[in-house]
């Protein structure tokens, strides 16, 4: 996630981010024997509302956001981890669920690689993974006051959607759901609709995303057991 502390939003776009955040928990379904891994978790926003885990892990390689985390989320099944999302620190197959949330357009090609093989390589077999990503965002530049040489806004430096994740991915994994957040005013600020339930409000919200894509999109996957190269079976066969 972005650096920006999402703990000190004014009311109204504090109010869109808990909208997502529960929007990432209602689709990640955890149970609490669950170990959820939050890759790029920034200040512990989002992990703060992963409730339902058995131990949930943010991890994340800035300081300052690590401590605002520790601070803003005190859960007795959350813990914090400084590390780089390239290069995991966990045991393989270590975790049943996955997020990794407005990460993927801060990376340049290499790295987008290193953190899915990485993920790839602690998520069990049959588990969940969840990927947010602004949609189809037109990058905008500007000019560095220190350099003078064009730079992107926000860090962003990858144009996302649908075909362009799944490419990252193992065959393994297959997309089982998407979800638009259109991000939509009407729809979190006004009061005539910012006090519906979640499910009522997360309707409305799919209703909208079918007309509007908005800023946000979740993928959720899951990642299936590899098939059995037929080689070998075939040779045995011919033995």
């Amino acid at each position: 996630m972005s650096n920006q502390n999402i703990w000190g939003l004014d009311d109204g776009s504090m109010r869109r981010q808990k909208r997502r955040a529960q929007t990432v928990a209602f689709y990640l379904d955890s149970v609490s024997e669950d170990l959820i891994l939050d890759l790029g978790c920034g200040e512990g926003f989002v992990t703060s509302h992963i409730l339902n885990g058995g131990l949930i892990v943010g991890l994340d390689l800035s300081r300052i956001s690590l401590s605002t985390a520790k601070q803003k989320t005190r859960l007795l099944n959350t813990e914090f981890v400084r590390a780089d999302v390239t290069a995991l620190p966990f045991k393989i197959d270590s975790f049943d669920k996955i997020t990794l949330l407005e990460v993927l357009e801060h990376l340049d090609k290499e790295k987008e690689k290193k953190v899915c093989c990485e993920l790839d390589k602690v998520l069990k077999k049959e588990g969940i993974l969840l990927i947010s990503v602004p949609y189809k965002e037109r990058i905008a530049y500007t000019t560095c006051i220190h350099c003078g040489k064009s730079t992107p806004l926000w860090g962003h430096l990858r144009i996302l959607d649908e075909e362009r994740i799944i490419r990252l991915l193992p065959s393994t994994y297959s997309l089982t759901a998407t979800c638009h957040l259109p991000n939509i005013p009407l729809v979190t600020l006004s009061r005539v609709f910012q006090n519906l339930p979640f499910r009522a409000w997360l309707a409305l919200n799919n209703v909208l995303g079918r007309i509007r894509k908005g800023y946000w999109i979740i993928f959720k996957f899951h990642k299936s057991q590899p098939l059995k190269s037929s080689t070998g079976e075939n040779s045995k066969a011919r033995a």
